[in-house]
């Protein structure tokens, strides 16, 4: 056997990136807490233009925002001794529940002296009451305002000017603190939607998501065309799209009533409405939901890449090809490297192998660029193309490549079983012989690895094996180039490195690991805020809020890294089962092959499926020399295989 290194001209590849700037609609004129009746008309009459660093965009939200409090300060205010605190979707807060006690308790007390003290004026001063009654003739009788009521005007106001200075921790102090005086519970929803946006402009989604949370758990089902309900829903879907969080995005995107979202953020709706179909199993209602993505929204790549996804899912393979072709079409301009362009082309070769078109496959796989993360993937699935359509040496040539010393870090056993079993069809067993004993070489310590892994860790033990997932994750290079079992071992990895890879390009455990690092990205802002507002209530209900969600995302994630491991495990046994297979059909066909020399009929050596020798490649333009088992990474996928079989 033979393994010649084939090199072709070198292809320059311009590479092009491309950023695409969000944007957040805000928008109303205001009008003044104390003078409620003058309306503000203009960021320069609101004073909004004074506060340097503030763009225009700011302007509009914190326009947005006052308005709000305006709208608070217009509704009537009410005191009862029962009320209402904020609490997560999973626990009730313990702080939050002692405010509420604290502030009834206050409230008790502050109705009895206002009953004591009336009672008092009304038996020692009849006269003064005579006289004022002689004088309310004339006048119109004044309104005596509760004291409760002007100290909670005096904070809305505080909040206000806040605002308007673009200073939301001291916004979000006042208006958590408003949340244990207020009884009303129409303003209390009020009071929550505000603390929500406050929240939301220190960047603090999660935070801000139990507010908006609270308002559609008290009111959703009662009063689901309250206008806090819906822009609570509304609010609530931005920050599960900026958290990328799929439990708050299902929660928000299943109740919300499309004509109730702002115009401006329908396509994010559609988009995330689409993938909790495509989750759901419901590929027509999703590509429904794509579909309705406007060309010119951030989302429009993703949707049409969905669309694809889903009507593969759907079993309309044409139609999902073309679509996959458009997309890289329409982003070829963007360069050659771009990831939607080489996603898009990835699942055009897919679609065109489950449409048993192999040669088109081959084709379309070759097409994709070499310096992507897509390319190992392209090679290896071209293989089972091409194995597919007979092409053996070409298989062959693949596999060269793909086990090489640069791919070691990558879970693949099931190519190298591929590889023996192509090995028999061309009775080459010494060949055969050798991939297998790499085999289970590599993969016998993995397995060996893997089962110690899941028998030292219980179900229970779940956050321990997120960690260790996560460190590979952060260390893969130090980790990498430690080269062996025991080295490995030093750095106390309890994973198998080639199977931790594997798990980490999973998708769901991507996207919780996404989630955790914006959970972690929050928890870090509220650890360099001001000092007051760390240790003020709100501060430190932030800072549980996240803890809490922290600790129970990392559990999970942990959890679904086990079912993983628990899949791979299985998975692993089997590839034994089958490689033990190819190793009998191995030693009989070795038995075959020493009967037939023993009677004289000697061995047919055949070309594998081309005839094209050295000449044909030195014609073409190509360097050609043979493999001296050097591996360069401008020679991967340049192989090529001229052995011949060796079957009668």
């Amino acid at each position: 056997m033979k393994h010649l290194i084939l090199k072709h001209p070198a292809c320059v590849f311009a590479i092009a990136t491309a950023t695409v700037a969000g944007s957040f609609i805000g928008a109303v004129s205001s009008s003044n807490v104390v003078q409620a009746a003058i309306p503000v008309l203009s960021p320069q009459a609101a004073g909004l233009l004074q506060p340097e660093g503030q763009d225009s965009e700011q302007i509009e939200r914190n326009l947005s925002i006052l308005n709000e409090i305006d709208e608070l300060v217009r509704l009537p205010m009410e005191y009862t001794d029962a009320g209402e605190a904020m609490a997560s979707p999973d626990e009730l807060d313990d702080e939050l529940v002692e405010i509420v006690a604290q502030a009834g308790n206050t409230t008790r007390k502050a109705k009895r002296s206002t009953t004591k003290k009336t009672t008092t004026t009304r038996t020692q001063a009849p006269r003064a009451q005579q006289n004022s009654a002689t004088r309310s003739r004339t006048a119109a009788p004044r309104r005596v305002q509760d004291p409760r009521a002007t100290l909670i005007k005096r904070e809305e106001d505080r909040g206000r000017q806040a605002v308007r200075r673009g200073d939301y921790f001291e916004a979000s102090k006042i208006f958590f603190g408003l949340l244990e005086r207020e009884k009303n519970p129409i303003r209390l929803l009020q009071i929550r939607f505000i603390l929500g946006r406050t929240l939301q402009e220190l960047k603090l989604h999660q935070v801000a998501a139990f507010p908006y949370y609270e308002i559609i758990r008290s009111e959703g089902k009662s009063n689901p065309k309250n206008k806090y309900v819906r822009q609570a829903l509304e609010r609530l879907t931005v920050a599960a799209d900026a958290l990328e969080s799929d439990i708050l995005l299902n929660y928000a995107v299943k109740q919300i009533n499309e004509e109730d979202f702002p115009a401006s953020n329908r396509d994010m709706l559609f988009f995330r409405r689409g993938e909790v179909r495509y989750r759901d199993g419901d590929f027509a209602e999703a590509v429904k939901e794509f579909n309705r993505v406007r060309s010119t929204s951030i989302f429009y790549n993703r949707a049409r890449y969905q669309i694809a996804l889903s009507m593969v899912e759907a079993g309309q393979l044409e139609r999902a090809e073309n679509v996959f072709g458009a997309l890289a079409e329409v982003n070829s301009d963007a360069g050659v490297t771009n990831k939607v362009r080489v996603n898009a082309m990835m699942g055009k070769a897919r679609t065109l192998y489950q449409r048993k078109l192999f040669a088109e496959a081959i084709d379309a796989y070759r097409e994709i660029p070499r310096d992507t993360e897509q390319w190992h993937d392209a090679l290896f699935e071209s293989t089972w193309a091409l194995l597919q359509d007979g092409r053996f040496r070409s298989a062959l040539s693949n596999f060269h490549s793909l086990h090489s010393p640069f791919y070691d870090d990558f879970y693949q056993p099931e190519s190298l079983l591929l590889r023996a079993i192509v090995y028999h069809y061309i009775c080459r067993y010494d060949e055969m012989e050798t991939t297998l004993r790499l085999f289970e070489k590599v993969y016998g310590p993995v397995q060996k690895e893997l089962r110690a892994t899941l028998m030292s860790t219980s179900p229970s033990s779940a956050v321990s094996l997120y960690r260790e997932v996560r460190k590979i994750d952060e260390q893969y290079e130090e980790i990498k180039k430690a080269t062996n079992a025991k080295r490995r071992s030093t750095m106390q990895i309890q994973v198998p490195f080639l199977v931790a890879r594997q798990v980490l390009r999973e998708g769901d455990v991507r996207r919780n690991l996404s989630y955790i690092r914006n959970l972690e990205a929050e928890k870090k802002r509220i650890e360099q805020a001001p000092a007051p507002w760390r240790e003020s209530r709100v501060g430190r209900y932030a800072r549980r809020v996240v803890e809490r969600r922290l600790v129970a995302t990392q559990t999970a994630t942990g959890r679904l890294i086990r079912r993983h491991l628990e899949k791979i495990q299985v998975e692993l046994a089997g590839h034994f089962e089958q490689a033990s297979l190819i190793r009998l059909d191995m030693l009989s066909g070795k038995k075959e092959a020493v009967k037939k020399e023993i009677a004289g009929k000697g061995l047919v050596r055949d070309s594998v499926d081309e005839k094209q020798d050295r000449s044909f490649y030195i014609q073409n333009g190509y360097d050609f020399w043979p493999f001296k088992g050097e591996y360069w990474l401008d020679e991967i996928g340049n192989y090529h295989y001229l052995g011949v079989k060796a079957c009668e």
